[in-house]
């Protein structure tokens, strides 16, 4: 299997969307753009002056407190009909994503003590009238393989389908305000308080123009604006085509590559997830990756 170049994952400069911070609500309707939340790399450690010497007048802020290992996961999966097999192996496999989120890696990555997730479904916007099967947030992996098993696969041989659409609709799902009593399983946590991840996976091309009406018209660009401006970490098993190489060029994404010598991209993406060995594998580095990004810096 081939995997993207890591340098694919820093833009050019040609081709780098323009940041959270810089771009104006989108064409296509989108809400504007929050201010990107700090990192732990921008956050100045704490001046620790001997006692004999007064603290200079400009001496910098103490650093925020932190949230560790807390994320919000949303499996968003193309319902396709050739898609079945795949559900299938993800609900024999989601324990391993789930065991793995909280044992972390050999190398101390941080494990997720507090996470939740659940399972969007999206098909083709423009001809299926139920073509986004949403989910509200859960903290199990019983409750995971629920939602996994009530997912139908139908359908297929009319792609592309409408994944910038459900990206958009999830990557603007409502969220709790900050330091709100309790947890609302239909929105995400403030973006503060815990990291927001996407997994993808789909083994068909995609649509160009957005349909849903709160932005309809609009185009990957404004996908990537509202993914950025969400702090959204996107991570796509998808086909070697090229939209998902453009996907990928959004800040804090990933691409697993699914290919195969000789297959077509569904077949590639059911041999891959059918080997349990390789599927395992992919899952647990997932895993290790959502666990490094849910860390968090209160706002």
């Amino acid at each position: 299997m081939e995997h993207p170049d890591p340098a694919a994952s820093t833009p050019s400069a040609g081709d780098v969307p323009p940041t959270p911070s810089a771009a104006p609500a989108t064409s296509a309707g989108a809400p504007p753009v929050a201010d990107p939340m700090p990192t732990v790399a921008d956050v100045a450690p704490a001046d620790q002056a001997s006692p004999s010497v007064a603290a200079p007048p400009s001496a910098p802020p103490a650093p925020r407190a932190k949230t560790r290992g807390v994320a919000d996961i949303v499996f968003l999966i193309d319902v396709s009909g050739s898609m079945s097999p795949i559900i299938d192996a993800l609900r024999r496999n989601i324990e391993v994503f789930v065991d793995s989120l909280s044992a972390g890696d050999a190398n101390n990555a941080a494990p997720v003590k507090d996470w939740r997730g659940k399972v969007v479904g999206y098909g083709d916007a423009e001809v299926d009238p139920k073509w986004f099967h949403d989910n509200p947030f859960v903290r199990d992996a019983v409750a995971l393989k629920a939602q996994l098993a009530a997912l139908r696969a139908e359908g297929g041989g009319d792609e592309p389908e409408s994944l910038l659409d459900a990206l958009y609709k999830v990557a603007t799902m409502e969220a709790s305000p900050k330091g709100a009593q309790g947890e609302d399983p239909g929105k995400w946590r403030y973006r503060s308080e815990a990291a927001r991840v996407v997994v993808v996976f789909t083994d068909a091309s995609f649509k160009e123009t957005l349909t849903v009406p709160e932005a309809k018209g609009g185009s990957l660009q404004d996908v990537a604006n509202v993914v950025m401006a969400n702090r959204i970490i996107l991570s796509l098993f998808a086909p070697n085509f090229e939209g998902y190489d453009r996907l990928s060029q959004i800040d804090r994404s990933e691409w697993e590559v699914v290919e195969y010598e000789g297959l077509s991209a569904q077949e590639a993406l059911q041999k891959f997830t059918a080997d349990p060995a390789n599927f395992r594998t992919t899952l647990k580095q997932l895993a290790a990756s959502v666990s490094k990004s849910a860390e968090t810096v209160a706002l």
